[in-house]
């Protein structure tokens, strides 16, 4: 559900002309082989996976399935004990664009005693932005225009959310990388921030994603990984696995390990 449609239309614009004028490598990143350990207990083992501009890979998996541990290493939180990562082209730690990654964990990050318009300029800063015009766009499109001299620590639990997530739009990131990014909202701002990200693929951002809301994850996704036990059971299509499937899984016994594609 859109909130201003010209601001949307302006916001979507922004995002379109930085994403379009500071990225232009179109395979982002590369996965070869990646392991984690934990002491006796492997968290990740031989996962591999590409990401290209513009293009989505949702995680599906049981809690403690090594999703969060995959993210980490993604966004740069976490080194792998084996195996190769690459972001555009280059070793991760050595390429500048890594780090405009965007993660968002399962906590928001959020100055509690800063406004909402103080801890988007803040993180414009950090990224060294400086953009008004796509902070007002952004906040008017999520409904916090009205709300931005107020402190975070005076939002609900779901407003804050969503405004954690409401900071990608005013950085306009290569790559997004969300865990759970829907809990605490309810149906109509889950749908609101949904459309929100299509909107950043349709401008170029790249997007790994978990979730437990398999109809969310599913809509959002071009690539579909399952893990368990550390293990990626399959990458597919999202054409070629069924929403039932992926549900199924969820319900039913481990599904035995096939290559991934």
């Amino acid at each position: 559900m859109r909130i201003h449609e010209a601001d949307d239309q302006e916001a979507h614009g922004i995002y379109i002309r930085l994403l379009r004028s500071e990225l232009t490598i179109d395979t982002l990143l590369e996965l070869k082989d990646i392991g984690k350990q934990y002491q006796r207990r492997a968290a990740l083992q031989g996962v591999n996976l590409s990401l290209g501009r513009g293009e989505s890979i949702t995680l599906f998996g049981p809690n403690g399935a090594g999703k969060t541990t995959l993210m980490k290493i993604i966004s740069g939180l976490m080194v792998p004990t084996k195996g190769e990562f690459l972001f555009c082209g280059k070793p991760a730690s050595e390429s500048p664009l890594r780090r405009e990654t965007f993660y968002l964990g399962h906590k928001n990050a959020l100055y509690g005693g800063l406004t909402v318009l103080e801890n988007m300029d803040f993180a414009q800063r950090l990224h060294n932005r400086r953009d008004k015009g796509s902070v007002e766009a952004v906040l008017r499109e999520h409904g916090f225009w009205e709300r931005r001299d107020d402190t975070v620590r005076e939002l609900s639990q779901g407003m804050k959310r969503r405004l954690a997530i409401a900071r990608a739009f005013v950085l306009t990131p290569p790559l997004l990388v969300l865990d759970e990014p829907f809990v605490g909202l309810d149906i109509k701002w889950r749908r609101s921030v949904l459309e929100s990200i299509k909107e950043l693929k349709q401008a170029g951002a790249a997007l790994v994603l978990s979730t437990h809301l398999v109809d969310e994850g599913y809509e959002l996704a071009d690539r579909i990984m399952f893990l368990d036990k550390g293990k990626a059971l399959f990458l597919k299509r999202r054409e070629d696995v069924g929403i039932d499937e992926i549900k199924e899984m969820f319900d039913g016994p481990p599904a035995p390990v096939v290559p991934v594609c």
